[in-house]
């Protein structure tokens, strides 16, 4: 079965407009600091590592949910597997990042 990245979209797009989909989507705007708990008198710009947290959630929980929605015959559009592909990369490009900086606190 070959899908499009169109026919993928609108896919998601019927599943999520389901009414108990527990498919999720990126927060438009970012929440932080919405929440009802924690400290709001921190810098805005303090909330770099709380916003990648949400964002690694979400990711995690669509990348969850497409391995179970992408069967091992399907045949991905070449542009759907490019974005999976990069997606890939720049997760593990930012994962070893970190690592080095948390290895190399000082000489960096």
């Amino acid at each position: 079965m070959k899908i499009s990245r169109t026919q993928l979209k609108n896919l998601i797009n019927e599943v999520l407009a389901e009414k108990n989909s527990v498919l999720l989507e990126m927060p438009e705007h970012s929440i932080v600091g919405q929440e009802q708990t924690g400290n709001y008198t921190k810098d805005p710009d303090d909330y770099d590592a709380e916003t990648a947290k949400r964002t690694l959630h979400f990711m995690a929980k669509q990348a969850s949910q497409l391995h179970d929605i992408i069967m091992h015959d399907d045949d991905l559009d070449p542009e759907v597997q490019e974005e999976i592909t990069k997606a890939g990369t720049y997760l593990a490009n930012a994962f070893e990042t970190i690592m080095y900086d948390r290895e190399n606190p000082e000489g960096q």
